[in-house]
């Protein structure tokens, strides 16, 4: 067949009888096509369509279309279903159509003459408006990509499916298949993402519409309330190309985000209105009275935010590749974090590899934060997206890893930016080796009982399937998770941090014993405790003074919290216990209501200082009677406070070879678990099994 200039290329499912008008106004625009000399084909593409459609389709009337093919397939794929209809297709232009829309009488006409007036470019023509009706009611007004920009073509679609290209274009650019899985979807958003990166600009043909049928059970409106799934990724989306595009186009051009006000202008335009007139002759449901309290919007009030923050990440991590992703909240000065910190440090220096560490919660400014290793790159993703963007943080943490750590694999401790990542992407890391650091699950009291939340098990139940190694730093919670989630067993790693060493030696005191207390004033670590302690204290007359040092990072905490206890000094925040004035007559005093096996202890140990401590989570694989005064825990407040001011008196009482015994009996055990000279041994060991698994993994696929 030859002489066609246009291939509508029609992908019908099962719309059943909204078909007919659609039909209808597809032959409206052809026929006013005809009239400027321009022959139209139209191509249906039915993908597994039901019987009803397929028998509406094989017994309607196609006269005054200048050629028509039916095919029926089955790829039940929007994208495949498109390639198949344009590589069937005998037109030079391509207008991909839906089954329950209809376009404007000139939208043929237009369209093509667009075309016709930019021979020698690469373009791709769009219409200026999209006008729904049905369930929902608004006008979208586009604008050509010179006004649009890249910041926003890389954060949201601008555009939409409806356009028209030169076949032998998207012969060469064709759609790809987004219909399996749960991380991808937008078919049409990412071919015009790829259709940029090949040099093409898109522009918009002057008073052309769509009418666009809104269906509250269709695949897109569900679709549209899925904010979770990503257009696929892209040669646009590669750091290098993405700044050469920024580079390569006018910015100057782009609108800043605005709200045009065009209701008047589309409502009240003749030429618009006749459009509207000859849409509604055939679907009724089309008529101006429905855009009284209609939303009307256009593609430049879509926020640059996304793009632009994409831009200063693209710069930052420019050229590189990364081995090794970290996902953390932020960097605060927390035991879970100076874990990983110590973890990511060792990688890097003993084993060569290049870690990104992608940071994705809020932290107040006034918080103390660690310093950052040498080697490593952070994103600190809620300082990077502004706070009305910041819902998109996990969509920019995948972004981010697809572009610049392709074989990464990723490590994830429990917080409330895992958990989002995980619920909305958690198919994005069944190709890649998911890592997962395990230090203690959260637990509260109620009428003298502890309760475990469930939050962190509930995690580490749904995901178990993706989470491919668990690594920890004590292994009571390891036994108890291979216990009650057996998928574990065999997946699971303690791996005992090490601590700084501390230059500081003890000060000597001729004065009497104290009592130092160091750690976040959080709820966890139980401050209110400590009150209750320093009250029976003083009630029992023991005058020993304790000496508090820290500061609140997730609660709130005020320091008069003290005031009515004499025996209690509020010193201040610290920078680990090197930084306190430790004598050679001081305990450290620890308290916690949970806990994995806590950074201070091992420091405590490290310096030689006799610690009082209860025995929750990985504590009694630190320090047993022998080797310190080990509380055991209570749920009754009255019982565990009774417990610590017996070891308190205890430490009081003992003779300073008891107390020497006990502190070189502590270091020794320290000595011989937690040394920095053999932790990076125990790093690399964990690293040729994580290999080891993953070849297995590899065997297994095949």
């Amino acid at each position: 067949m030859s002489g066609i200039d246009v291939s509508l290329v029609l992908n019908v499912h099962r719309e059943q009888d909204l078909l007919y008008p659609t039909l209808r106004s597809l032959l409206d625009t052809v026929q006013h096509a005809q009239l400027h000399e321009i022959k139209s084909e139209l191509v249906i593409v039915a993908d597994y369509a039901d019987e009803r459609t397929l028998t509406l389709l094989k017994n309607y009337d196609y006269t005054g279309f200048d050629a028509v093919r039916l095919e029926n397939i089955e790829v039940r794929s929007l994208g495949l279903a498109r390639n198949y209809g344009i590589e069937v297709a005998v037109g030079e232009y391509i207008v991909p159509a839906d089954a329950d829309d209809l376009v404007s009488r000139n939208f043929i006409y237009e369209l093509y003459q667009l075309h016709q007036a930019s021979q020698n470019k690469k373009i791709v023509a769009f219409p200026e408006y999209y006008h729904s009706f049905g369930d929902g009611s608004y006008v979208c007004k586009f604008y050509s990509l010179d006004r649009v920009g890249l910041y926003r073509m890389a954060g949201e679609h601008p555009y939409v499916s409806r356009f028209m290209a030169r076949r032998t274009d998207l012969l060469n650019v064709p759609y790809r298949d987004c219909s399996s899985g749960t991380v991808y979807a937008y078919e049409d958003y990412d071919i015009n993402l790829r259709l940029i990166c090949a040099g093409f600009d898109l522009l918009v043909a002057p008073d052309t519409i769509v009418f666009y049928r809104q269906r509250n059970g269709s695949i897109m409106a569900s679709l549209g309330r899925d904010q979770k799934r990503m257009v696929p990724n892209s040669a646009f989306f590669e750091g290098n190309e993405f700044l050469k595009l920024l580079e390569q186009r006018d910015q100057e051009t782009v609108l800043p985000q605005i709200h045009i006000d065009f209701k008047k202008s589309y409502t009240k335009s003749f030429y618009l209105r006749e459009l509207i007139h000859q849409a509604n002759l055939i679907e009724p449901e089309i008529h101006p009275y429905s855009l009284r309290d209609a939303q009307f919007f256009t593609n430049v009030g879509i926020s640059q935010a996304f793009g632009q923050a994409y831009e200063k990440i693209c710069k930052v991590v420019q050229g590189k590749h990364y081995t090794d992703v970290f996902f953390l909240p932020f960097l605060s000065k927390g035991g879970g974090e100076k874990y990983v910190l110590n973890f990511i440090e060792t990688a890097i220096k003993e084993g060569n590899r290049s870690c990104l560490l992608i940071l994705g919660q809020q932290l107040c400014h006034s918080k103390e934060r660690y310093q950052i290793p040498d080697g490593l790159d952070v994103l600190d993703l809620y300082e990077i997206l502004d706070a009305h963007d910041a819902v998109r943080i996990p969509e920019m943490s995948i972004r981010v890893i697809e572009n610049f750590a392709v074989n990464a694999r990723v490590f994830m401790k429990f917080c409330p930016f895992c958990e989002v990542v995980m619920k909305a992407y958690a198919e994005f890391f069944k190709s890649r080796q998911l890592v997962y650091f395990y230090f203690c699950s959260s637990y509260y009291i109620m009428d003298n009982v502890i309760y475990e939340d469930g939050a962190e098990y509930r995690f580490l139940s749904d995901y178990r399937n993706y989470i491919d190694y668990v690594v920890s730093d004590h292994g009571l919670n390891l036994k108890q998770l291979e216990y009650r989630i057996p998928a574990y067993q065999g997946r699971t790693e303690t791996l005992y941090t090490y601590s700084q060493p501390v230059s500081h030696p003890l000060q000597h005191s001729d004065g009497p014993r104290r009592l130092i207390w160091a750690s976040r004033l959080d709820a966890q670590k139980r401050p209110d405790l400590l009150h209750k302690i320093s009250v029976e204290l003083l009630a029992e007359n023991i005058a020993t003074k304790i000496y508090v040092y820290g500061s609140p990072v997730l609660d709130q905490f005020e320091p008069e919290y003290f005031d009515d206890c004499p025996n209690v000094v509020y010193k201040g925040g610290f920078s680990g216990l090197g930084s306190i004035p430790f004598t050679n007559k001081d305990a450290f005093l620890y308290t916690s209501l949970f806990d994995g096996l806590p950074n201070v202890l091992l420091e405590a140990a490290q310096m030689q200082i006799p610690i009082i401590t209860v025995d929750v989570g990985g504590v009694p694989e630190l320090i047993q009677e022998k080797s310190g005064f080990l509380v055991h825990g209570s749920a009754d407040d009255a019982e565990l406070v009774a417990r610590y001011v017996a070891k308190v008196k205890e430490f009081l009482n003992a003779s300073e070879a008891e107390i020497q015994n006990k502190v070189h009996c502590l270091h020794q055990h320290f000595e011989q678990q937690h040394a920095q000279s053999i932790y990076g041994l125990r790093v690399a060991a964990v690293y040729a099994r994580l290999e080891e698994q993953l070849a297995k993994g590899n065997a297994l696929n095949g």
